[in-house]
């Protein structure tokens, strides 16, 4: 790989930079075409969100609307050399009083729908647009709670997503978890089986506010963590715990995949959704 290429891996989600990196010392290697993959990983599927909420946030309740103007130099600021400038225009917009679902779907979302335009007609470079994905990764990971909040109307109940990493072929780990934790109350909607972008559109049409992703083997590393940044650009609420054998080859690739949470058994990881569980409903009652 070119070495300006190879720079440019850092200016990605730190958890795709730290899964190539595990893999390399696993010898295994990512061909350059990636990088460019999950730039529109990111772009896509936030500019998805922006598609999705056209017609639901033109509404009375919503009074305050980003313009084109604001968008276009939010998007400016994502390709410019100031590595903080568009996260302060975030925080600007946040402070001012910009609605959490306007400041997802219609501010963020509408820059990186023209961020990926600009990329398409060849008026950004490849590397600016490869910084700008990092960017928008970077700002929606430090707003999640902003969006949670938000989204609590009334204390969540004990529900979750439990799927497998796309690419995994075992889902008796996924199946035997969801249905004890049914056993215990709990509301499970299980999905096995589903290619990446499917699953990502389906977790996104549940809505949920945790997802637990099952994952067997260490070459199951990088899916995990392309899942889980689709995951948090497309749902930015959401808390992720990862489970599964993946877990007995490395304990800490939870870390590098960034889920918010990792279990190497099921009784753990019952215990780690119940403390979230608590948290969400402490920030519900405010």
């Amino acid at each position: 790989m070119p070495q300006e290429y190879a720079e440019l891996w850092t200016s990605l989600p730190a958890p795709l930079d730290r899964a190539r990196q595990y893999l390399e010392r696993r010898g295994d290697s990512l061909p350059e075409t990636a990088l460019r993959a999950l730039a529109r990983e990111v772009i896509l599927r936030v500019s998805r969100a922006a598609l999705d909420a056209e017609t639901a946030f033109a509404t009375p309740e919503i009074v305050h609307q980003a313009d084109r103007a604001e968008i276009e130099a939010l998007c400016d600021a994502l390709l410019s050399p100031d590595d903080a400038a568009a996260a302060e225009m975030v925080r600007g917009a946040r402070l001012s009083g910009m609605p959490a679902a306007v400041l997802y779907h219609v501010y963020i979302a509408g820059a990186a729908r023209m961020l990926g335009t600009r990329w398409d007609r060849d008026e950004a470079t490849v590397p600016q647009v490869i910084i700008g994905a990092g960017r928008v990764y970077g700002i929606l990971r430090d707003l999640r709670e902003v969006f949670l909040t938000e989204r609590l109307i009334a204390p969540p109940g004990a529900a979750a997503v439990f799927a497998s990493v796309p690419g995994e072929v075992h889902g008796i780990g996924a199946t035997l978890a969801a249905d004890t934790l049914r056993q215990k109350g709990w509301d499970i909607t299980l999905r096995l089986g589903l290619g990446h972008d499917a699953l990502v559109e389906e977790i996104a049409a549940l809505a949920p506010t945790m997802v637990a992703l099952s994952a067997s083997l260490p070459t199951l590393t990088f899916a995990t963590a392309r899942l889980i940044v689709a995951l948090r650009v497309r749902c930015p609420h959401v808390w992720i715990i990862l489970g599964g054998p993946i877990l007995w080859h490395d304990a800490h690739v939870g870390a590098i995949v960034d889920a918010d949470a990792s279990a190497a058994d099921i009784e753990s990881g019952l215990t780690l959704m119940a403390a979230h569980l608590d948290k969400l409903n402490r920030l519900a009652r405010g």
